[in-house]
């Protein structure tokens, strides 16, 4: 709508739809990603970093999955909302899951 001399008009163009995002319920395929998801991580919880979820098929795995290639063996971890928890019963085994992940949050 364009307003000349006081008179509103109307111009041709494209239409524009709205989705409204606070109510959900109607989305079809709710696994379809509509932005990114963006997870706190957590070690014994101790506030690490954040991971932001580019990709459609990916997951709180991708972090356990990190883990393991960096050399630990049982990773016990636990989704929560958007707080992704590691627990460990080691301290020594803490700080260096810690020191991963910073270099895993900053790095992706």
């Amino acid at each position: 709508m364009n307003f000349i001399n006081g008179q509103a008009s109307w111009t041709a163009g494209l239409p524009i739809f709205l989705v409204p995002t606070d109510n959900l319920d109607n989305v079809t395929d709710r696994n379809m990603k509509l932005n990114d998801d963006r997870y706190e991580l957590f070690v014994n919880n101790h506030f690490v970093g954040t991971h932001t979820m580019l990709l459609p098929k990916e997951d709180a795995s991708i972090v356990s999955d990190f883990l393991h290639e960096q050399g630990f063996k049982h990773v016990n971890l636990e989704v929560t909302g958007d707080h992704i928890i590691i627990h460990t019963d080691s301290r020594e085994e803490a700080q260096q899951m810690e020191k991963a992940l910073r270099v895993f949050s900053a790095n992706r």
